[in-house]
């Protein structure tokens, strides 16, 4: 077991052997979005209805103030003294309204109990307003709840439920992307070089000078005449170009599960570690005068170092610590990442 798990690692970390310039380049799609393209949260507070002696008691004052409330918009005049709140439940609905939805659209939402009600599960959800941050209205919601497990493991959270496709859209938000023929990219992961490349791909792709990058995770970009009035398009077409992601170098250890991950570009400067009895070396002339206590690593690439522990029978916890030493020396020029 621990030999797949090394020789997975090996496997790996070899990756780092291969030259940067054989990356693939990569779609702006994947690496940018447009800024204003972005969802809207709403959130109001609803009543589910039908559960079985699960929900709110009586000394949950904010539900007997709601059925009392909404019994009396239906034309039954109701005080909270008089109402049994067993089978109902007040709860919070949230929900996200995605970018660009038109009247009538479906989305899904989540109810969370804000009483004291034990279980959701059964229950229905009635008409239900839905506003945004500017206290207007852009959807209702109503629909059966839905109760799932919240994590793989442990018990269930029968207090918080879901309503797939349970709200409509009854105001369309229109985010402005383009205003007066300009719009930013922004970079999911900022970095001046992707930022740089991307630039100056558009501005060979529009044979002009159209796209400036501002900082390291934007670009301004200007639409050519051509494309005034077809911003869809035009975003069409810069999606589909490709760049090369020029990403930071990255070693992820999970310590946990064993796993080591690294991307190329990992290399270690020439160091000596001392692990027990051993002395490994990295980078340099292998000295065959030296003791068979030291090991010389010929290569520079955190792949041929992990190898070398691996013949040695380095155990994951150790090689996990010395990568860590490795680091803190400022021996391997990517950032180290815990999970």
């Amino acid at each position: 077991m621990l030999r797949f798990w090394l020789l997975s690692l090996i496997t790996m970390a070899c990756l780092d052997g291969a030259q940067v310039a054989q990356a693939m380049p990569t779609r702006l799609k994947d690496l940018i979005r447009v800024r204003g393209v972005r969802g809207n949260f709403v959130n109001g507070f609803g009543l589910v209805v039908g559960l079985k002696s699960t929900g709110d008691s009586k000394k949950s004052l904010t539900t007997n103030k709601m059925i009392a409330n909404m019994l009396t918009r239906m034309g039954m005049k109701t005080k909270e003294n008089e109402v049994v709140a067993g089978n109902m439940a007040a709860v919070l609905v949230t929900g996200e309204l995605p970018p660009f939805s038109k009247i009538g659209d479906l989305f899904d939402i989540k109810v969370s109990a804000i009483g004291d009600a034990r279980s959701l599960a059964g229950g229905t959800l009635i008409l239900t307003t839905l506003h945004a941050g500017n206290s207007e209205v852009y959807a209702v919601a109503q629909g059966s709840v839905v109760v799932g497990q919240a994590s793989g493991n442990g018990p269930q959270v029968l207090t918080v439920a879901r309503v797939p496709q349970g709200a409509t859209v009854e105001r369309e938000f229109q985010p402005i992307i383009a205003n007066q023929g300009e719009l930013t990219l922004s970079l999911i992961r900022p970095d001046f070089t992707t930022a740089t490349r991307i630039a100056e791909a558009i501005n060979s792709k529009l044979k002009g000078f159209f796209a400036i990058p501002r900082d390291v995770s934007s670009i301004d970009v200007t639409m050519p005449a051509e494309y005034q009035g077809r911003t869809v398009e035009f975003l069409s077409e810069i999606e589909s170009m490709r760049v090369e992601d020029d990403a930071r170098s990255v070693v992820v250890i999970n310590e946990r599960t064993g796993t080591v991950v690294m991307g190329a570009g990992v290399v270690v400067a020439p160091i000596a570690i001392a692990h027990g009895d051993l002395t490994i070396k990295v980078g340099g002339k292998n000295d065959k005068s030296a003791p068979k206590s030291v090991v010389s690593v010929g290569g520079t690439t955190v792949g041929e170092l992990l190898q070398t522990l691996n013949n040695l029978g380095v155990k994951p916890a150790d090689l996990v610590g010395i990568l860590q030493s490795i680091h803190a020396s400022g021996a391997i020029n990517a950032e180290l990442r815990f999970m």
